[in-house]
C-alpha cells in the first residue's frame, strides 16, 4: 500500500454506494495507487472502526475509557474492543 492520503470524497461516495445493502466485504481498490487493501486496514485520522455489534453508551460523564477499563470489557466479552467516539 503507498500510504498516500485518499480524498474524503471517495469515502464518502464509498459510504453512499453501500448505504442500502451495508458492507458484504471490506475489501476496495483505493484510488490513490489503485492497489487492492480493505477498509479496516487503512491509517485514518481518527478512530474508525468496522463492526457487526456495537455497546454504546449515550451522554457519559467523561470523554474516554482507559486501556485497562478496555482490556477488562475485552476479556469478558472473549474479543478485544476498540473504542470509537461517535457526534450524532
Amino acid at each position: 500500500m503507498c500510504r498516500a492520503a485518499i480524498d474524503t470524497e471517495w469515502w464518502g461516495d464509498l459510504l453512499e454506494a453501500h448505504r442500502d445493502d451495508g458492507f458484504t466485504t471490506l475489501a476496495v481498490e483505493v484510488p490513490c495507487c489503485g492497489g487492492s487493501t480493505t477498509l479496516d486496514v487503512l491509517d485514518y485520522d481518527w478512530p474508525c472502526g468496522f463492526a457487526r455489534f456495537e455497546i454504546a453508551i449515550w451522554n457519559p460523564e467523561r470523554l474516554w475509557f482507559g486501556e485497562d477499563e478496555l482490556t477488562a470489557l475485552g476479556e469478558r466479552l472473549g474479543h478485544p474492543v476498540k473504542q470509537i467516539r461517535a457526534h450524532i
